[in-house]
């Protein structure tokens, strides 16, 4: 599948970014569901120096709202450490989860949170909200860390732990790519074909004359349909 682990180093080549610095990255629209106000106070309070933050994503629909961000990067005195990259094909987030040494999905509420998942399945470790789908698919201190929302300071502490540990950082990788094994479309669909499987097995066709009942192979038609 297309998010997988990388090699590191020479994704960071192909995208021109320094091999040694420390990396940060956020990625999902510009908008202010995500929170990225609050990764740009937690960056605020790392020390010196400080990793380098890519936020990928947007449009021209939110330069009004990068505009406001790059104000509040200034006034942090962070502006030379953050880089709005700005949209890229999906088919190239691969190369910038496996630059980054963390992703950092900082929103105020998410129901699912591919991103998450998706830099899991390239290995890189994740620190996020605990809100919606991100507290089902982060697991805290195991695969990744979970952060109470609006708080920049526990998500600086947190990215301080990592950023300064590197064994932590593989461990934490290593069990986010077993983690998202549940999420692949091959684990998906055999999941759904044993609960379809239950569900015909537990079928009990209703009495009544010949032609009124609901066969085994009329349900079991019905349910693939509407599982299209």
């Amino acid at each position: 599948e297309r998010f997988h682990p990388r090699n590191q180093a020479a994704d960071r080549a192909a995208l021109s970014l320094d091999l040694d610095r420390p990396l940060l990255l956020a990625v999902g629209r510009l908008e202010r569901l995500k929170g990225l106000d609050i990764l740009l106070g937690a960056l605020s309070q790392l020390d010196a120096p400080r990793p380098r933050l890519l936020i990928v994503g947007g449009g021209p629909e939110s330069d009004d709202y990068r505009s406001e961000l790059e104000s509040l990067a200034e006034e942090l005195g962070i502006g030379e450490d953050v880089t709005f990259v700005g949209p890229v094909p999906h088919e190239e987030l691969p190369a910038y989860y496996s630059a980054a040494d963390v992703t950092v999905v900082p929103s105020y509420y998410e129901s699912f949170g591919l991103v998450a998942v998706e830099s899991m399945a390239c290995g890189t470790p994740v620190v996020a909200s605990r809100v919606g789908g991100l507290a089902s698919t982060v697991t805290d201190g195991v695969n990744g860390y979970l952060i109470p929302w609006r708080c920049p300071e526990p998500f600086a502490e947190k990215l301080e732990v990592l950023l300064h540990n590197p064994e932590l950082r593989e461990n934490f990788s290593r069990a986010a790519r077993r983690s998202v094994e549940r999420f692949r479309w091959r684990t998906v669909a055999l999941k759904m074909a044993a609960l379809y499987d239950e569900m015909i097995a537990a079928y009990q066709p209703r009495p009544g004359p010949p032609g009124e009942g609901f066969g085994k192979e009329a349900y079991e038609a019905a349910v693939l349909h509407g599982a299209r």
